[in-house]
């Protein structure tokens, strides 16, 4: 079973490739440094998910400084105060069980852990999820932070479906017995890494505040203002339409340098959004904007209209032409669904290729009949 979540859509587009200056004196030459933001990452994409936010698309990694990677790294501090203690409970205890020291990290793994991750994904719900490698607590620096979204099981193994952000865009999957077999006690990772144990960690919601709707922002070096609505920025073109919107001058937020780089250009998928002054709705999905053309169209897609939200006047035409790849589509009354590859639409074929390429059913869009007309298309997926 899945999740309505993917790495593709839902993960960042940048590898976890931080540097962390735990210590930095000029002076005296000292820079005492560590690798990876990995749990500030898998709990922001989580925020992200349950915020309904659109992910950034730029691949570059954020800077220091940056909304995004202080961001990040505010929220790793957290999940360090939240489950510091278990990753030393994981490091200090045996691969097997002992009368002095408890039941050991395979144990733990296959008979706490494993039924509590299934639950939690069986109840529609991400999970932040621990990886132990460390044996020590001065190895700590080798475990990691994913956020799992899914899993399958056959007679012997469990696979987890997993976003590591060390692999930007792809379905990880983890492979563990189901039961402790002191023969086979690795978790083996499709990426090639390999794992002592996992636990499902302690996760607290937040809300990025640079990503509230509606609050105006500009990057400090860069005089254009825009607006978020659901996750995206949309351009202010003018200070005619700036007052227009009822913003004001003052509560505008001037960030960083460099961090509407990662502040995405459209809003998340399945946010209905109307130009200021002007009657068409439209629905979007994978950065497009797809008309919505009566309200009976409407109401029959299942849309709410207290959920619409008010963009600038000419803003749709910054948003893009062709959805992003890794999208999928269907017009409402018809029965075949659209994958973007390339910036063209393929057609899937058979429901195999949907768990070939780590997608889910649930994770497609519907719009309205001849929505895709005039698209790209290229050959069938099969």
């Amino acid at each position: 079973m899945r999740i309505r979540f993917t790495p593709a859509e839902h993960g960042f587009p940048f590898a976890n490739s931080f540097t962390n200056h735990v210590l930095t004196i000029p002076g005296l030459g000292i820079d005492l440094t560590t690798a990876g933001r990995c749990g500030g990452m898998a709990a922001a994409a989580m925020d992200y998910w349950y915020a309904g936010l659109a992910m950034p698309t730029d691949p570059s990694l954020p800077q220091d400084g940056s909304l995004v990677a202080d961001y990040v790294y505010s929220r790793l501090m957290d999940t360090f105060v939240d489950n510091g203690l278990t990753y030393v409970h994981y490091a200090t205890s045996l691969d097997h069980p002992t009368w002095l020291r408890g039941k050991g990290v395979a144990r733990m793994t296959r008979e706490d852990e494993l039924p509590k991750l299934t639950s939690r994904l069986e109840s529609g719900q991400p999970v932040l999820l621990g990886l132990n490698q460390a044996r020590s607590v001065t190895d700590l620096g080798n475990d990691h932070q994913v956020v799992a979204y899914g899993y399958e099981q056959d007679a012997r193994y469990t696979y987890v479906l997993v976003y590591d952000n060390n692999d930007p865009g792809v379905e990880v999957r983890l492979r563990l017995t189901t039961v402790d077999d002191p023969g086979e006690r690795d978790i083996v990772g499709s990426n090639g890494q390999v794992w002592r144990g996992l636990f499902v960690e302690a996760y607290t919601r937040k809300m990025p505040g640079y990503l509230t709707d509606g609050l105006a922002i500009h990057d400090s070096t860069d005089p254009r203002i825009h607006v978020v609505r659901g996750g995206g920025a949309f351009w202010i073109p003018s200070p005619a339409e700036f007052d227009a919107g009822g913003f004001h001058w003052d509560g505008v937020l001037a960030a960083k340098p460099g961090s509407l780089c990662h502040v995405a250009r459209h809003p998340a998928n399945g946010t209905l959004v109307r130009e200021r002054g002007t009657d068409p709705v439209h629905v979007v999905y994978g950065g497009k904007a797809f008309w919505i053309p009566s309200p009976e169209v409407f109401e029959a897609l299942g849309h709410d209209w207290d959920l619409i939200k008010e963009v600038p006047q000419g803003s749709l035409g910054g948003l893009r032409q062709v959805p992003l790849d890794h999208t999928l589509l269907r017009e409402r009354s018809s029965d075949p669904v659209w994958l973007v590859q390339g910036g063209t639409l393929h057609h899937v074929t058979i429901p195999d290729v949907m768990g070939r390429l780590g997608l889910e059913w649930s994770c497609v869009n519907v719009v309205p009949d001849g929505a895709l007309a005039g698209l790209p298309t290229g050959a069938p997926i099969s």
